[in-house]
């Protein structure tokens, strides 16, 4: 049985209290129940309403997830490297836009993260209404780069889908899309 009060949750408590001990340096009975006491007060004067994320996590897509995006992050710096040290003229980027597939605001922002850590890409906007995400990309000359680009892009956001969305399916595959019914 669950028991809140008022805007109380116990996990939020709990949370406040370890980082309380810990701003603290010491684990003392005193310093446990002062945590309490800020976490349960914070709690009371600053209540946040509920969230509703919607997530379905699937170990075996974020593992891969997570496994791609750090390749990814370590292959594109060693990229970076090579473009600062190497002989030569240095190199130019250009500005693109995308469309993401899906119109979840979490999802769109996840993606446009996880694109914005990995070196050589750096998010300029993201217009979620719209679903475009506009990119600065970093030696890249012809089309055809750009495209593999917006193709890695692509794809890490369906890894995103495929590890997080209830239904990713219906957003990667356009025809398995539901029907709304009011």
């Amino acid at each position: 049985m669950k028991r809140q009060l008022h805007g109380i949750h116990w996990m939020s408590t709990l949370l406040l209290t370890v980082v309380w001990v810990t701003l603290m340096g010491e684990v003392t009975l005193g310093n446990v129940v002062a945590g309490l006491l800020v976490g349960l007060f914070v709690q009371l004067v600053f209540p946040l309403p509920s969230v509703t994320v919607g997530l379905r996590f699937r170990p075996i897509a974020f593992l891969i997830l997570t496994v791609r995006f750090l390749w990814d992050m370590t292959a594109a710096s060693v990229q970076v490297a090579w473009l600062a040290v190497r002989p030569g003229p240095t190199v130019g980027g250009v500005v693109v836009d995308l469309r993401l597939r899906s119109d979840n605001d979490l999802f769109q922002t996840m993606t446009a993260e996880m694109v914005a850590l990995v070196p050589g890409t750096v998010v300029i906007d993201l217009d979620s209404e719209r679903r475009i995400l506009t990119l600065h990309l970093l030696d890249v000359t012809t089309r055809q780069q750009a495209e593999v680009i917006r193709h890695r892009v692509l794809a890490q956001e369906a890894r995103v889908l495929r590890a997080l969305d209830p239904d990713p399916e219906s957003v990667l595959n356009p025809r398995r899309r539901r029907e709304v019914t009011d």
